[in-house]
Protein backbone atom coordinates (compact mmCIF):
# COMPACT_ATOMS: atom_id res chain seq x y z
CA UNK A 1 0.00 0.00 0.00
CA UNK A 2 1.58 3.22 -0.93
CA UNK A 3 2.13 6.06 1.75
CA UNK A 4 -0.79 8.21 2.06
CA UNK A 5 0.62 12.07 0.70
CA UNK A 6 0.37 14.73 1.50
CA UNK A 7 -0.80 15.22 4.85
CA UNK A 8 -1.34 18.33 7.42
CA UNK A 9 2.27 20.00 8.15
CA UNK A 10 2.95 20.46 11.74
CA UNK A 11 4.62 23.74 13.42
CA UNK A 12 8.12 24.59 12.57
CA UNK A 13 10.45 24.41 15.35
CA UNK A 14 13.62 26.53 16.29
CA UNK A 15 16.55 24.97 14.16
CA UNK A 16 20.24 25.52 13.61
CA UNK A 17 21.45 26.30 9.81
CA UNK A 18 24.77 23.86 9.17
CA UNK A 19 27.27 26.55 7.52
CA UNK A 20 30.34 25.54 6.17
CA UNK A 21 32.33 26.52 8.83
CA UNK A 22 29.56 25.82 11.34
CA UNK A 23 30.91 24.27 14.58
CA UNK A 24 27.95 21.79 15.85
CA UNK A 25 27.65 21.60 19.46
CA UNK A 26 24.08 19.03 19.79
CA UNK A 27 22.51 16.97 22.61
CA UNK A 28 19.04 15.79 23.01
CA UNK A 29 19.53 12.05 21.56
CA UNK A 30 19.01 10.98 25.05
CA UNK A 31 21.40 9.34 27.51
CA UNK A 32 25.06 10.44 27.84
CA UNK A 33 26.13 7.49 25.47
CA UNK A 34 23.91 8.83 22.57
CA UNK A 35 24.64 12.07 22.34
CA UNK A 36 27.28 11.51 19.63
CA UNK A 37 25.49 9.10 18.03
CA UNK A 38 27.31 6.15 16.18
CA UNK A 39 27.71 5.50 12.47
CA UNK A 40 26.22 2.20 10.70
CA UNK A 41 28.56 -0.84 10.98
CA UNK A 42 31.53 -0.83 8.31
CA UNK A 43 31.97 -4.00 7.94
CA UNK A 44 28.27 -4.93 7.46
CA UNK A 45 27.70 -5.38 3.52
CA UNK A 46 25.70 -2.61 2.04
CA UNK A 47 24.21 -3.91 -0.83
CA UNK A 48 20.77 -4.68 -1.19
CA UNK A 49 19.82 -5.96 -4.19
CA UNK A 50 16.97 -3.46 -4.16
CA UNK A 51 16.39 -2.71 -7.77
CA UNK A 52 15.71 0.84 -9.30
CA UNK A 53 11.79 1.93 -9.62
CA UNK A 54 10.39 0.55 -12.73
CA UNK A 55 7.96 2.39 -15.45
CA UNK A 56 4.07 1.08 -15.28
CA UNK A 57 2.97 0.46 -18.78
CA UNK A 58 1.32 4.07 -18.63
CA UNK A 59 4.83 5.18 -18.12
CA UNK A 60 4.20 6.22 -14.23
CA UNK A 61 6.37 4.85 -11.46
CA UNK A 62 6.11 5.04 -7.84
CA UNK A 63 9.10 6.74 -6.40
CA UNK A 64 11.15 4.85 -3.65
CA UNK A 65 11.56 7.41 -0.98
CA UNK A 66 13.56 6.98 2.24
CA UNK A 67 11.73 8.25 5.72
CA UNK A 68 13.11 8.13 9.05
CA UNK A 69 11.01 4.97 10.32
CA UNK A 70 8.32 5.18 13.00
CA UNK A 71 9.14 4.93 16.71
CA UNK A 72 9.47 2.01 17.69
CA UNK A 73 9.53 0.42 14.19
CA UNK A 74 12.37 -2.33 15.05
CA UNK A 75 9.92 -3.92 17.80
CA UNK A 76 6.18 -3.61 16.13
CA UNK A 77 7.10 -4.48 12.74
CA UNK A 78 10.61 -6.78 13.42
CA UNK A 79 12.39 -8.58 10.19
CA UNK A 80 14.77 -10.78 9.97
CA UNK A 81 18.18 -11.21 8.58
CA UNK A 82 16.69 -12.38 5.82
CA UNK A 83 13.99 -9.96 5.40
CA UNK A 84 11.03 -11.81 6.29
CA UNK A 85 8.24 -9.74 7.62
CA UNK A 86 8.35 -11.52 11.83
CA UNK A 87 5.15 -11.30 13.67
CA UNK A 88 4.74 -8.63 16.56
CA UNK A 89 2.77 -9.05 19.75
CA UNK A 90 2.01 -5.44 20.35
CA UNK A 91 1.89 -2.13 18.37
CA UNK A 92 0.64 -0.66 15.34
CA UNK A 93 0.75 -2.19 11.97
CA UNK A 94 2.94 -0.29 9.41
CA UNK A 95 5.19 -2.83 7.73
CA UNK A 96 3.04 -2.96 4.22
CA UNK A 97 4.29 0.96 3.41
CA UNK A 98 7.67 -0.47 3.53
CA UNK A 99 9.89 -2.12 0.51
CA UNK A 100 13.27 -2.07 3.08
CA UNK A 101 14.71 -0.67 6.04
CA UNK A 102 18.30 0.20 6.54
CA UNK A 103 19.97 -1.25 9.69
CA UNK A 104 20.52 0.90 12.90
CA UNK A 105 22.57 3.95 12.90
CA UNK A 106 22.88 7.29 14.82
CA UNK A 107 20.66 7.13 17.93
CA UNK A 108 19.06 3.47 17.33
CA UNK A 109 17.37 5.50 14.17
CA UNK A 110 16.09 3.66 10.95
CA UNK A 111 15.17 4.67 7.91
CA UNK A 112 12.29 2.98 5.76
CA UNK A 113 12.07 2.86 1.94
CA UNK A 114 8.15 2.98 0.69
CA UNK A 115 6.88 4.17 -2.44
CA UNK A 116 4.58 7.12 -3.61
CA UNK A 117 1.58 7.02 -5.14
CA UNK A 118 2.38 6.92 -9.32
CA UNK A 119 3.87 9.84 -11.08
CA UNK A 120 4.80 10.81 -14.60
CA UNK A 121 8.61 11.30 -14.81
CA UNK A 122 11.25 10.25 -17.28
CA UNK A 123 13.79 11.05 -14.01
CA UNK A 124 12.68 8.67 -11.25
CA UNK A 125 15.96 9.53 -9.38
CA UNK A 126 15.47 13.34 -9.48
CA UNK A 127 12.30 13.04 -8.05
CA UNK A 128 12.76 10.67 -5.66
CA UNK A 129 15.62 12.70 -4.09
CA UNK A 130 13.68 16.05 -4.99
CA UNK A 131 10.26 14.73 -3.10
CA UNK A 132 12.14 14.78 0.32
CA UNK A 133 14.32 17.86 -0.02
CA UNK A 134 11.36 19.80 -1.16
CA UNK A 135 8.39 18.77 0.92
CA UNK A 136 7.07 20.45 3.19
CA UNK A 137 5.48 18.45 5.78
CA UNK A 138 7.75 16.72 8.90
CA UNK A 139 5.47 14.09 8.99
CA UNK A 140 4.09 11.13 7.22
CA UNK A 141 1.00 8.75 8.12
CA UNK A 142 0.37 7.22 11.26
CA UNK A 143 2.34 6.16 13.35
CA UNK A 144 4.35 9.02 11.75
CA UNK A 145 7.38 8.23 9.00
CA UNK A 146 9.37 11.47 9.40
CA UNK A 147 10.81 13.56 7.08
CA UNK A 148 13.29 16.01 9.01
CA UNK A 149 14.61 17.19 5.66
CA UNK A 150 11.36 19.13 5.45
CA UNK A 151 13.12 22.06 8.23
CA UNK A 152 15.59 22.66 5.60
CA UNK A 153 14.24 25.39 3.47
CA UNK A 154 17.04 26.56 1.91
CA UNK A 155 18.60 23.19 0.62
CA UNK A 156 18.11 22.26 -2.88
CA UNK A 157 18.93 19.52 -5.38
CA UNK A 158 21.58 20.17 -8.17
CA UNK A 159 22.29 17.22 -9.58
CA UNK A 160 22.04 13.09 -9.19
CA UNK A 161 24.14 11.14 -11.24
CA UNK A 162 25.20 6.95 -11.36
CA UNK A 163 27.84 5.85 -12.46
CA UNK A 164 28.36 2.23 -12.14
CA UNK A 165 27.43 0.72 -8.62
CA UNK A 166 27.83 4.55 -6.95
CA UNK A 167 25.27 7.35 -7.21
CA UNK A 168 26.64 10.63 -6.55
CA UNK A 169 24.09 13.22 -5.15
CA UNK A 170 25.05 17.32 -5.15
CA UNK A 171 23.29 19.66 -2.67
CA UNK A 172 23.44 23.17 -2.94
CA UNK A 173 22.11 25.66 -0.04
CA UNK A 174 22.43 24.87 3.90
CA UNK A 175 20.53 22.15 5.98
CA UNK A 176 19.59 22.41 9.23
CA UNK A 177 19.37 20.45 12.03
CA UNK A 178 18.96 20.08 15.94
CA UNK A 179 21.10 17.53 17.25
CA UNK A 180 23.76 14.90 16.35
CA UNK A 181 20.84 12.43 16.67
CA UNK A 182 18.94 14.26 13.49
CA UNK A 183 22.14 15.32 11.40
CA UNK A 184 22.48 11.08 11.61
CA UNK A 185 19.18 11.08 10.17
CA UNK A 186 19.50 13.35 7.35
CA UNK A 187 22.91 11.79 6.19
CA UNK A 188 21.24 8.16 6.19
CA UNK A 189 17.99 9.44 5.07
CA UNK A 190 19.44 11.39 1.21
CA UNK A 191 21.87 8.46 1.28
CA UNK A 192 19.41 5.27 1.37
CA UNK A 193 16.86 7.38 -1.04
CA UNK A 194 19.33 7.81 -3.54
CA UNK A 195 20.32 3.66 -3.62
CA UNK A 196 17.30 2.73 -3.68
CA UNK A 197 15.86 4.79 -6.42
CA UNK A 198 19.10 3.99 -8.51
CA UNK A 199 19.37 0.73 -8.01
CA UNK A 200 23.22 1.11 -6.14
CA UNK A 201 25.11 -0.18 -3.91
CA UNK A 202 26.94 2.95 -2.75
CA UNK A 203 26.03 6.41 -2.17
CA UNK A 204 27.99 10.19 -1.89
CA UNK A 205 26.26 12.76 -0.86
CA UNK A 206 28.04 16.49 -1.47
CA UNK A 207 27.19 19.74 -0.21
CA UNK A 208 28.41 22.63 -2.18
CA UNK A 209 30.88 19.81 -3.35
CA UNK A 210 31.94 18.96 0.21
CA UNK A 211 30.66 15.56 2.08
CA UNK A 212 27.96 15.74 3.77
CA UNK A 213 29.22 13.83 6.80
CA UNK A 214 31.70 16.14 6.95
CA UNK A 215 28.94 19.20 7.11
CA UNK A 216 27.13 17.83 9.63
CA UNK A 217 30.29 17.01 12.09
CA UNK A 218 29.73 13.37 11.49
CA UNK A 219 33.41 12.62 10.11
CA UNK A 220 34.42 12.09 6.64
CA UNK A 221 34.09 8.48 5.77
CA UNK A 222 30.83 7.19 7.11
CA UNK A 223 29.75 3.61 6.01
CA UNK A 224 26.21 3.65 4.49
CA UNK A 225 23.75 2.34 6.13
CA UNK A 226 22.98 -1.46 4.68
CA UNK A 227 19.46 -1.72 3.15
CA UNK A 228 17.50 -4.44 3.74
CA UNK A 229 14.99 -5.78 1.57
CA UNK A 230 11.48 -6.61 3.05
CA UNK A 231 9.51 -9.25 1.72
CA UNK A 232 6.11 -11.30 2.90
Amino acid sequence: MPLPLPLPARPRRALVAVGLAAALAMTGCGDDAQEQGVGPDADTDADSDLPAPAHAEDDTVRLTIGLVSPENQQSYAPISEDGELLDAEDGPTVQEREIARTESFGCQDTVSIVRTVPKLTDDPLGESLRFIVEDTRTEHGDPAFANPLADSEELSLESASVDGDTVTVELGGEITTRSVCESWQLLQQLDATARAAAGADEAEVLIDGEPLSRRLGLGEDVADAALRPISG
